[in-house]
């Protein structure tokens, strides 16, 4: 993928998102390092998914920026 922003150079990475399900929620973490790693050790801590369910992060090629996936399948309510 590259990326056209403005003020940002372009950036090339191998991240591909996941296939689109429509049974399943895709979460996407975007951040710094230490701010993913935050989020998806307080998502534990909730009970709202393991630890493992993450892509382990990944940097974008943008400076210091990575990114981290979790897909969680969708269960009916009722």
């Amino acid at each position: 993928m590259t990326y056209d922003n403005p003020g940002d150079l372009n950036v090339s990475t191998q991240f591909k998102l996941p296939t689109y399900h429509p049974d399943r929620l895709c979460h996407i973490l975007l951040g710094d390092y230490a701010a993913v790693i935050e989020a998806i050790n307080r998502m534990e801590v909730l009970r709202y998914c393991e630890r493992i369910a993450w892509v382990e992060p990944i940097p974008t090629g943008r400076n210091g920026e990575y990114i981290s996936v979790m897909t969680r399948r969708i269960t009916p309510t009722e």
